[in-house]
């Protein structure tokens, strides 16, 4: 089967209506007034894409289109007014004018392969939104050939019996945006939808819960299966792009709203210098939660921060380099969120020379942050903290590529002796962040070195004699100090044992891959790791066995896929047989390939050998594979 169609986009009925859906998920409320006015010169707009923007009368618009088949295209208006408002011309690349008419809520038009232009004049003050599509594209059934399908296309077929193959390809554009895949079946009809990247990214979904598939892009090559889990007497696959994001003014109050559990809005701002300090303030009106999440592109949660009940949250980052970031805010409250959020910008951080010690100042509740340039390659960073023996002072160290977190290290440690470090093969910058969040207003010192391995371990490449144990391994007659039942009474030890909340398989991706050693080896989705059932759901749990009850000391977590969910670390307490917490709060190994989590334990005094861990699904986009578990204790 190799179906391929080239019909008007009106060709199912409920279109226009999931069309309004996306506009509502891909765009904030404060879209339509934060999109620019008539530009100086015509933008370009992709086939498929949203485009947008406020006029007032007698204002025009114009939008290069280019179409890669001949057919008959529709653009759909997709505002909540009159689309009469608007006067439309269409002209093809030598001026010939196809269409010259008042707008229409779908306007069909016959074109050949080519590049047109759109122009959009407003007959009164008045928002515009629309899109331009074509019913086109291809599925199969054989996996080895598969269909094609683009953005703007929608595919249309019937009586579908087997899983259905394409390869979509998404036009390059200027910016990230989200491609929003829609999948829609007759009554009754219940499909999954499975998209694959180049880079082994994935995202699914089951339209018996959602018919949308969305995931961030800036153009590329995705694998896209669709299979009938019940009916499959109808199906349409439409394929669409957000368009640019709303623009976030700095120190602008805008408002949101959220409708229901799991919306999200998506805005982009502008940070004018590397190294500037970014504060972002977001508290919903009526008390619902918010997640707020920024990086450098639309889906990237590098940072990110929770509000909870009527304290807003409060988001604070140094930028690594200048230019467009994005903000995320999403809501776990099932009732939705009317939210209000201010992003500003404040001073730019200062460089934190080398193996010189530098005094500063963080204010309550505040944060401190240093640009750290590396010049040298293959070198240890080192950061060392010193602040006042009655506060609580954290320190992380950052490295960041084109504006991505690579590697991090962190410390939590209760009052101000913080130590941190990581290893650069490559030049690049790190920041490095002093957080007083749980202290009163201190002055510090902090001092960061760096060398080679060799030299900062006092070595000149020398590998022990054949007959010596290396120096961090146990002669032959000795044994390991990790191993349980030495006389040094420090234990570390695997998972021996596994339950969870929900598991995506019994064999692959289920529980018991997460006990033993680590084995996987590369980030990514691997079945060699714990997985939950489904991803960004809800928060699940996982319940970790050790053969050898011990006093707590320290804990290991390899994190092999979307590190950085783990919200809660409990232990189980063999004379009440109740749970207790001994950390909780927000992992910092978000925007990770792969990490090894392991924060700061608060002492308790029984011995135990269960583990729970809360994994926050919705916090972080994907799921949140862990790979192998490791308790460090200390024997009664």
């Amino acid at each position: 089967m190799n179906v391929s169609h080239i019909r008007p986009l009106t060709g199912r009925p409920g279109l226009l209506q999931g069309l309004l859906v996306l506009l509502m998920l891909l765009w904030p409320a404060t879209a339509l007034h934060a999109a620019a006015p008539a530009q100086d010169g015509p933008q370009p707009l992709l086939l498929g894409e949203f485009g947008r923007a406020s006029l007032d009368e007698g204002q025009s618009v114009s939008y290069t289109l280019a179409t890669p088949v001949d057919g008959t295209y529709t653009v759909v208006y997709t505002g909540d007014g009159d689309p009469a408002a608007f006067g439309l011309v269409i002209a093809g690349a030598d001026g010939t004018e196809l269409y010259n008419d008042v707008m229409q809520v779908e306007t069909l038009i016959d074109l050949t392969a080519g590049e047109y232009l759109l122009t959009f004049t407003a007959q009164a003050k008045a928002d515009l939104a629309f899109l331009v599509g074509i019913e086109a594209g291809t599925m199969s059934e054989d996996s080895g050939e598969p269909g094609e399908l683009f953005n703007g296309g929608v595919f249309v077929t019937s009586d579908v019996g087997n899983p259905l193959y394409a390869t979509l390809t998404i036009e390059p554009s200027a910016y990230p945006q989200q491609v929003a895949l829609l999948v829609q079946g007759g009554e009754g009809d219940v499909y999954s939808a499975e998209v694959y990247s180049e880079d082994f990214d994935y995202w699914s979904t089951n339209t018996d819960e959602a018919d949308i598939v969305q995931f961030p892009t800036s153009g590329g090559v995705y694998e896209v299966t669709i299979t009938p889990l019940e009916g499959g007497a109808e199906l349409q696959v439409s394929v669409f792009l957000s368009g640019p994001a709303p623009v976030l003014e700095m120190g602008v109050e805008t408002s949101g709203e959220l409708t229901e559990a799991g919306d999200s809005d998506t805005y982009q701002f502008e940070v004018t210098s590397a190294g500037a300090s970014v504060t972002v303030q977001a508290g919903a009106d009526d008390g619902a939660d918010l997640t707020v999440a920024a990086g450098t592109q639309p889906d990237a949660e590098t940072w990110y921060e929770y509000s909870f009940g009527d304290e807003p949250a409060s988001l604070q980052f140094v930028a690594p380099q200048a230019g467009t970031y994005y903000l995320k805010i999403t809501t776990d409250t099932d009732s939705g969120a009317t939210y209000t959020v201010l992003a500003e910008q404040g001073e730019t951080a200062s460089t934190l020379p080398v193996n010189e010690p530098v005094t500063g100042f963080v204010a309550e509740a505040g944060q401190v942050g240093y640009l750290l340039e590396m010049t040298e390659p293959d070198q240890f960073v080192v950061v060392v903290l010193a602040g006042p023996e009655d506060q609580d002072l954290d320190l992380t160290l950052a490295r960041y590529e084109d504006g991505e977190q690579t590697a991090s290290d962190s410390s939590y440690a209760s009052g101000s002796r913080e130590v941190v470090a990581l290893f650069s093969e490559q030049p690049g910058v790190f920041i490095v962040t002093v957080d007083g969040s749980y202290a009163a207003d201190s002055d510090f010192t902090i001092l960061a070195t760096t060398g080679a391995l060799t030299e900062l371990m006092g070595m000149e490449g020398a590998a022990p004699a054949a007959d010596e144990p290396a120096a961090d391994e146990p002669a032959a007659d000795e044994p390991a100090a990790d191993e349980p039942g030495t006389d040094t009474g420090l234990i570390e030890q695997w998972a021996t044992s596994a339950e969870a909340s929900s598991q995506y398989g019994d064999e692959d991706w289920s529980a018991q891959q997460a006990t033993g050693e680590p084995d996987t080896l590369d980030g990514g989705d691997t079945p060699t790791a714990w997985a939950a059932a489904f991803a960004d759901s809800e928060a699940e749990s996982l319940v970790l066995a050790f053969d050898v009850p011990v006093i707590p000391a320290g804990i290991e977590i390899y994190e092999s896929y979307n590190p950085g969910a783990i919200a809660k670390i409990e232990v189980l307490d063999p004379n009440t047989d109740e749970w207790v917490v001994v950390w909780e709060g927000t992992a910092e190994t978000a925007g990770e390939d792969m990490a090894v989590f392991s924060p700061a334990l608060t002492a308790i005094d029984f011995a135990t050998s269960q583990v729970r861990l809360t994994i926050d699904e919705p916090a972080i986009v994907g799921w949140n594979e862990i790979d192998a578990v490791k308790l460090i204790g200390t024997v009664e």
